[in-house]
C-alpha cells in the first residue's frame, strides 16, 4: 500500500507541471480543450503564465562546450553584452585599482608600525637604569606588545581583503 502511494507520488514529481493543452477538433465539428493529446484531429496550445512571459528554458551545456548558447531574443542579447561588459569594467577596476591599492595598504600599515614601534624603542632605551626607569621600560614594553598585536590583527584583514580581491580577479582571467 505505501509503495504504491510512493511511486504515485514520485512519478507525479518526476512529471512536472502539464503546461500543455490541446484542442481537439472532434468528427463532428465540436471543438474540446483537454489535457491528454488529440485521438484525432487537434493541434497544441501554448500556455504563458499571467505576466505574459514565458520561462525561459535553461539549455543544458556540455562540460566542453566553450561557446555560451546564444540568446533568444533581442532583449537576452542586450543583457548578454551588458553582463560582458561589466564583467570587463569589473575586471579592469580589480587589475588597475583595487589589488594595487589593497597591495599599497598592506604596504603602508606594516611602515606605520614599524615606525611606531621604532619610536617606543627609541624611548626604552632612554630609561634610566633605576627603579622608576625599570617602570616606565616595563610600561614601554606592554604598549609595544599591545600595537605589535593590534599591528598583526589589521595585517591578517588587510592580507584577507587583497587576497579575496586577488582571487576574484584571477577567477575574471586577469592579475596573472
Amino acid at each position: 500500500m505505501y509503495q504504491t502511494v510512493f511511486l504515485t507520488a514520485l512519478l507525479a514529481a518526476l512529471c512536472g507541471p502539464a503546461w500543455a493543452i490541446n484542442k481537439c477538433t472532434g468528427a463532428d465539428g465540436k471543438v474540446v480543450f483537454q489535457d491528454a493529446p488529440c485521438s484525432g484531429k487537434g493541434e497544441v496550445l501554448r500556455v504563458r503564465p499571467g505576466s505574459g512571459h514565458e520561462p525561459v528554458p535553461q539549455v543544458a551545456q556540455s562540460p566542453a562546450a566553450d561557446v555560451p548558447a546564444k540568446p533568444r531574443t533581442e532583449a537576452q542579447r542586450i543583457e548578454a553584452l551588458i553582463a560582458a561588459s561589466q564583467g570587463k569594467r569589473r575586471l579592469q577596476e580589480l587589475e588597475v585599482r583595487l589589488v594595487p591599492d589593497a597591495q599599497g595598504a598592506i604596504d603602508a600599515h606594516r611602515a606605520q608600525c614599524d615606525g611606531q614601534m621604532k619610536a617606543l624603542q627609541v624611548k626604552k632605551y632612554s630609561a634610566s637604569n633605576n627603579l622608576a626607569g625599570a617602570t616606565w621600560e616595563g610600561s614601554i614594553s606592554g604598549e609595544m606588545t599591545a600595537i605589535a598585536t593590534r599591528c598583526d590583527t589589521r595585517n591578517r584583514e588587510l592580507k584577507d581583503d587583497y587576497d579575496a580581491l586577488r582571487k576574484e580577479c584571477q577567477a575574471a582571467g586577469g592579475c596573472k
